[in-house]
């Protein structure tokens, strides 16, 4: 778009040279009503780039304190919960291959 603008400002300046009075009046107030309009197309982008921005960041910042919340949890850890997932390493181990069980085993 950008080099699209630059086109249009190149055409207008050569036909303002080459135009008379009235023409180079409509044209000139062409050119600044798509100047305009351009520089709200911009502002928009921009500002929605911005809202973007911003969402991600909330984001990232609501997981770091889901994992700082988790990281600082007191974790039961008493005889049963400990044989418990003993149990389910076990079962996990079971189901490896047997070339992978057997180098953890070793």
């Amino acid at each position: 778009m950008e080099s699209s603008l630059k086109g249009m400002h190149d055409t207008s300046s050569f036909l303002v040279t080459v135009c008379d009075e009235e023409a180079v009046t409509k044209i000139m107030q062409e050119v600044h009503e798509i100047d305009k309009r351009w520089q709200g197309v911009q502002r928009t982008l921009a500002d929605q780039s911005v809202l973007r921005y911003n969402a991600g960041i909330q984001n990232i910042s609501q997981w770091c304190d889901g994992v700082e919340s988790e990281l600082s949890r007191h974790v039961r850890a008493d005889y049963d919960d400990l044989n418990a997932h003993s149990n389910l390493l076990e079962v996990s181990l079971i189901r490896l291959p047997i070339h992978l069980y057997n180098s953890v085993m070793e």
